[in-house]
């Protein structure tokens, strides 16, 4: 028979590695859904964004078809979002596998603190920039409640990663500093 070792360590790690795994599992959705969101609404506001960016090239003395231009924005936002759903998932299944107590790698913590430090500027520039009337279509910045919620609570799942992360590695140390000492004795 198997024996579970219910000491206060050996809890705080099962709990860290349940804790890593659902955020790994949050990050990597919520990654997806940032990216469906944001093509989605690129096509829904096409005409508004195109505009926008006709109104900036015509300033700059650029001779492109609207065709052209949407379809250098539609490009540059797919590369864009395929960099940003590659960090998160990276970041994502990086802290299922440390839940797992499979490979543990520490640049995932490095990126995942970096992300927290870029969404929180994001946010507060938002709210300082923010300017009602100059619209750019899918280019404006979202500043709806709904997407300030959703950013808040991918930037508290990332921090919950790395607290998570810190303890488990903490405790397992410690697990492991206990075990070589009764071997001692």
């Amino acid at each position: 028979m198997n024996h579970i070792n219910n000491d206060p360590d050996h809890i705080l790690i099962r709990k860290s590695q349940n804790t890593l795994i659902v955020v790994g599992m949050g990050t990597v959705l919520f990654s997806v859904w940032t990216a469906v969101k944001t093509l989605g609404t690129l096509f829904l506001l096409k005409d508004e964004t195109v505009a926008a960016a006709r109104k900036i090239a015509d300033e700059n003395g650029l001779a492109v078809s609207d065709k052209s231009i949407f379809l250098f924005i539609l490009v540059a936002t797919f590369l864009f979002m395929l960099l940003f759903v590659g960090i998160r998932t990276q970041i994502g299944l990086a802290a299922i596998s440390e839940g797992r107590g499979r490979r543990r790698r520490k640049g995932y913590l490095i990126l995942a603190a970096i992300i927290i430090i870029v969404s929180v500027l994001e946010v507060i520039s938002n709210i300082i920039l923010s300017n009602p009337e100059a619209s750019y279509g899918a280019l404006s910045a979202d500043t709806s409640l709904s997407s300030s919620v959703i950013e808040l609570t991918s930037m508290v799942m990332l921090t919950e990663m790395i607290v998570s992360a810190v303890r488990l590695r903490k405790a397992r140390l410690r697990v492991s500093q206990s075990a070589v000492q009764k071997e001692q004795e």
